[in-house]
């Protein structure tokens, strides 16, 4: 499977949901734009507990959130 922001890389992350990966370089960023995020957070997901992409991007949304609430 390839990453589905850099088609030409192999991916280390892949979404079952919606059968698409992310490489390694998508995987450790930290642009929430370009970043191995779960497509549908809000939507239900049979393959949440599973998931390594929803378990990567868990510190991301926890630092976007704390954020969010410091002001």
């Amino acid at each position: 499977m390839k990453c589905r922001n850099h088609p030409d890389r192999e991916a280390i992350g892949t979404c079952q949901k919606h059968e698409t990966g992310f490489c390694q370089e998508c995987c450790e960023c930290l642009s929430i734009d370009q970043c191995c995020e779960c497509i549908d957070p809000v939507l239900y997901c049979k393959f949440r507990t599973q998931c390594i992409i929803w378990e990567m991007s868990r510190d991301r949304r926890k630092r976007e959130v704390d954020r969010k609430t410091r002001g």
